[in-house]
């Protein structure tokens, strides 16, 4: 079920990069970039993988084949999807800001959106040895799937248009969101984490261990969400090589976390993949 979540979600991102490689289909308002059948086809395999990312623990739990490789696969699995969600969602919005798309300088604010709440959620589980998946995940994870068919009705840039007339400009309702988004994810964590602190329950009794995943986080965000403004024409050459570099690097960071948590260990000050990504 977890494999089978993952190649749900991937066959979305190859359908989505093979329609729009540099995130402009959705710029020009008079020609359709992506078909609309493509939409649908991506929300319903979106929510498959949704909902076999839920059903997969609880078929382990009930046929006794749970194992700290099998918690492993699925969060280290869930751990690569995060940034493919935010990636596939760009080509709904376009990177023109002229018609209400995201400028592509600032798209590392959209990756950040959900690996940031993965992050957190798994310091918190570091930390307490509980992981907590607040309800807004779930909501933001039908969100998505109702956004995609919605866009497929009615096209990329009608969604847009919507927006504006009715609602919000998408672009700046986007940059309105997602500062609460962090604050959110942040201030649930670190209240629990608090909490357990309270109750005698956390593992770690010191802040700086506390804190010492961050460290790494911090790094790695510094390093990569600064490269589209420190090489921006290198960035929008092909800022899809870069969603891939970010991703992945993520994702081997926070499983090295899981790791630690999993078997009652110190996480490292400065993960390893790091340093070679600090020398190029």
């Amino acid at each position: 079920m977890t494999f089978a979540g993952y190649i749900c979600l991937l066959i979305d991102y190859f359908l989505l990069a093979y329609y729009d490689w540099h995130f402009t289909a959705s710029n020009n308002p008079d020609k359709e970039g992506i078909p609309r059948c493509i939409w649908f086809v991506v929300a319903v395999l979106h929510a498959a993988s949704h909902h076999l990312d839920g059903m997969d623990g609880k078929q382990a739990r009930r046929t006794g084949s749970g194992s700290p490789l099998g918690e492993l696969m699925d969060h280290g699995i869930d751990s690569n999807c995060m940034w493919m969600l935010p990636v596939t969602l760009m080509s709904v919005f376009g990177s023109d800001p002229g018609t209400d798309g995201i400028a592509m300088q600032y798209a590392p604010l959209l990756l950040l959106s959900l690996t940031f709440n993965f992050w957190v959620s798994h310091w918190e589980k570091y930390n307490t040895g509980v992981l907590y998946l607040p309800w807004m995940f779930d909501i933001a994870q039908i969100s998505v799937v109702l956004v995609f068919f919605i866009t497929g009705i009615m096209t990329p840039s009608g969604l847009k248009n919507f927006f504006a007339d009715n609602i919000y400009p998408f672009n700046y309702l986007i940059y309105i969101l997602l500062p609460l988004g962090f604050a959110g994810a942040l201030g649930l964590s670190c209240l629990n984490v608090h909490n357990a602190v309270k109750a005698g329950t956390h593992k770690y009794k010191s802040f700086s261990e506390i804190m010492r995943p961050w460290l790494s986080y911090i790094i790695l965000n510094l390093l990569l969400c600064s490269f589209p403004f420190f090489c921006k024409d290198a960035f929008l050459n092909n800022p899809r090589i870069w969603t891939i570099a970010y991703g992945f690097t993520f994702s081997n960071v926070v499983c090295r976390l899981m790791i630690n948590q999993m078997s009652q260990t110190r996480c490292e000050l400065l993960e390893p993949p790091l340093i070679p990504l600090a020398i190029m």
